[in-house]
């Protein structure tokens, strides 16, 4: 046989048998928080026809590889108690289904990961609900299995304040309060029911708590290192090995004060710096500084105005995942954004579609494909398999 043809074979016989290596876009992605319905509720954002400034929409989702999200149903317990924090919680349950109607080709409600595998073959995003903080509960286990009837799938125990029942890492007052005999009945009966317990906000004592109670797997769903920002929102080393001995997951989250210790700081000063170019827009605004578009312009500029050393960057979201997955192990790593929460983010990764370059980012790294998929989604979803299809 000729000696070019010989070479031609096998170059032919080579690139059969390497395997392509997976386009960033091709990994699928879990995003284990977002509050895009605190938008909806707030201003009338429709999932399906969201305006540019929000994060999770349906298009942001599509070019990100979204395939399963969890929508935030979220109440200002500082603000709203009993009663009147349960009947907020319910609107915006009632809204999600009026647009999950309205939306329908695009995604729908999922209850177990086997629904949500259907969801996904019929080319639509399979949307989770997830109480963050129990004040809607109103100490009543009745009124918890009744948001897991509505399709509740988790609940954060606690958000920035301390409940009667559970504490929270950022509470002013007391942060060391952990879980009464009533906030272990609720994590007992979350358990029973299939209801995931998330520990995210929540004090050291309450995780613990948590941990020691839960027979199922336990998720952070939007939290970060706290060996790398000393933030009450991040987890230490010891909780990030306590939630992989437990089987569970944490979610990393975005919000730039929990990634790098210099942005707080420095966010504070590129503001005053430029506060008469934002005083300024708000004037454009009409004086209304709660209006999102002003929100997103103010942003921006601040964005810019910041000093290099304070810019937070994907290269720090990754940091944040590298240490987790070496800290925890690679199943027990995830992502959860915070998206549409947040008022600012890591550069370039500013919406749900920026999620490919997280991935190509951990190739960069060094980590194969098996690492990657399981931190975009399939730890997550080994954790929603584990306690809600049991």
């Amino acid at each position: 046989m000729k000696p070019l043809l010989l070479l031609l074979l096998a170059t032919l016989a080579l690139s059969c048998a390497a395997p392509k290596a997976r386009a960033a876009n091709d990994f699928p992605v879990m995003d284990l928080h977002s509050d895009i319905l605190l938008r909806a509720i707030d201003y009338g954002v429709e999932i399906g026809n969201a305006p540019e400034w929000t994060q999770v929409n349906t298009r942001t989702m599509r070019e990100g590889n979204v395939r399963d999200q969890v929508l935030s149903v979220w109440v200002n317990s500082r603000l709203l108690t009993g009663m009147a924090s349960t009947r907020r919680a319910l609107q915006m349950i009632d809204l999600f289904e009026l647009q999950a109607e309205k939306y329908a080709d695009e995604f729908a409600l999922a209850r177990t990961v086997a629904e949500s595998d259907a969801i996904h073959a019929s080319g639509r995003v399979a949307v989770w609900l997830w109480l963050e903080g129990g004040a809607p509960i109103d100490n009543d286990l009745a009124l918890l299995r009744t948001f897991h009837r509505l399709g509740i799938r988790g609940m954060t125990l606690a958000w920035t304040n301390n409940l009667l029942w559970a504490g929270s890492s950022s509470d002013t007052e007391d942060d060391k309060m952990g879980l009464t005999d009533f906030g272990r009945d609720v994590v007992r009966e979350m358990n029973r029911i299939g209801m995931i317990v998330d520990v995210s906000h929540v004090s050291e004592r309450t995780f613990y708590d948590a941990l020691a109670i839960s027979t199922d797997p336990v998720v952070a769903s939007h939290s970060a290192c706290r060996a790398l920002c000393d933030h009450d929102r991040n987890l230490t080393d010891d909780q990030l090995r306590a939630i992989a001995a437990n089987g569970g997951v944490v979610g990393i989250a975005l919000l730039p004060t929990f990634l790098k210790k210099e942005w707080e700081a420095g966010w504070e000063a590129a503001e005053a710096s430029i506060a008469p170019q934002i005083e300024a827009l708000a004037q454009r605004y009409g004086g209304n500084r709660l209006h999102p578009d002003y929100r997103e312009e103010r942003r921006l500029l601040i964005q810019a105005a910041l000093a290099p050393e304070a810019v937070v960057t994907i290269d720090d979201y990754l940091d944040h995942l590298e240490h987790a997955i070496h800290v925890a192990g690679p199943r027990h790593v995830a992502i959860g954004s915070d998206f549409d929460g947040i008022w600012a983010f890591p550069v370039g990764l500013e919406k749900a579609s920026g999620w490919p370059k997280v991935v190509e980012g951990l190739r960069t790294r060094g980590f194969d494909d098996a690492t990657i998929r399981g931190v975009m989604s399939e730890n997550a979803r080994r954790v929603f398999r584990e306690v809600l299809d049991k």
